[in-house]
């Protein structure tokens, strides 16, 4: 198993650590709801150095062919995302951001998961150039609706990334306008010894620190999907409702993405809430019914700090995706009452 490059400094914060796609990582630090509560109404940071982090140059015209979205009308510096990389049947190998360097260098973060899949995958589908970064540098993301008041405003916009650069005092590898929480965030890639100091920087002004546990719950807020919970290599964009492509252009998976559209999907993503007083959490596929017939199932629940409710989304057949529709789930063969709903929840 990996370990964070920031691990014991995590342990020093009092850090609950648990095992995600290969690694050990922080789960929470206080309690989740505290952490997730701290994102939506003032700032906190996260250690995110578990996620895959590749360089990628070569001929622009190969690299366009593995990306569903188009990359070449895009300028650098500007990133690219979410955005996938699809297998022959349009299933998702990987959603991933794209950092458009120039136009032959490109910088990708991959689900941790997805890593060293993604690196093969792209060394065998072309004659680009692939450099594994993940354990070269840390990634912190700093995410919160006080960023600005607390850390200053940022010349960055909205997808926006500049490399080798300064944050904080500190020269780092990299730093973006993105998160994955719904919030105003930057993302910073950093080498380790600067990654330790950044972190207890960070403490020491009153930015706590969050665990994955928290991100989950912030990213279903938003609707935002996970792999291997949400999305994988069987479920297409179009299923997902996740519009991470362009028909534009070509990309390995184009074909079979057209045919799925033209002759229609026998399931789609939704998202649902539970009535409010239940605090029971759906588990990863918990069947859902409506009016006693199956009619799909769940692939992500939380409960809401923020809603004060459980959330979630999951997959039915598309005769029951109507807005505001009343189905239900089965949990430890019990139905309970869900309403289907849009995202993002907030």
């Amino acid at each position: 198993m990996f370990v964070s490059p920031f691990h014991d400094l995590e342990e020093k914060l009092r850090a609950n650590f648990g095992e995600f796609a290969g690694w050990e990582m922080p789960m929470n630090f206080t309690s989740y709801a505290e952490e997730h509560m701290s994102v939506r109404s003032s700032v906190a940071f996260f250690n995110l150095s578990h996620m895959g982090r590749l360089r990628v140059k070569g001929n622009p015209k190969e690299f366009e062919m593995l990306v569903a979205k188009e990359v070449s009308k895009t300028n650098s510096g500007n990133m690219i995302g979410p955005t996938a990389f699809l297998n022959d049947k349009a299933g998702f190998k990987d959603d991933v951001m794209v950092y458009k360097v120039s136009e032959n260098e490109w910088l990708i973060v991959t689900n941790a998961i997805n890593r060293e899949k993604i690196v093969n995958w792209i060394k065998s589908n072309s004659n680009l150039d692939v450099e594994d970064l993940t354990f070269k540098y840390g990634m912190i993301a700093i995410q919160g609706r006080k960023l600005e008041e607390i850390l200053g405003k940022n010349e960055l916009k909205p997808l926006e990334f500049k490399l080798n650069t300064k944050f904080m005092g500190y020269d780092v590898f990299l730093v973006s306008k993105s998160g994955w929480t719904g919030e105003n965030g930057l993302e910073v890639w950093v080498t380790l010894d600067i990654g330790r100091q950044l972190i207890m920087d960070l403490v020491k002004i009153g930015i706590k620190p969050a665990g994955l546990i928290a991100r989950d719950s912030l990213r279903q807020e938003m609707g935002f999907v996970l792999y291997g919970e949400d999305i994988d290599e069987t479920i297409t964009p179009v299923e997902a409702r996740y519009w991470v492509f362009s028909l534009e252009k070509d990309f390995i998976g184009k074909d079979s993405l057209v045919e799925r559209i033209k002759s229609g999907i026998e399931k789609v993503r939704i998202g649902f809430k539970m009535k409010k007083g239940e605090r029971i959490i759906p588990r990863h596929l918990s069947k859902i019914y409506s009016l006693g017939n199956e009619a799909g199932y769940v692939t992500s629940s939380t409960f809401s700090p923020y809603l004060n409710r459980v959330i979630g989304m999951g997959y039915v057949n598309p005769k029951y995706f109507y807005l505001g529709y009343n189905l239900a789930v089965e949990i430890r063969s019990k139905q309970y009452d869900i309403k289907i709903d849009e995202f993002p929840f907030i």
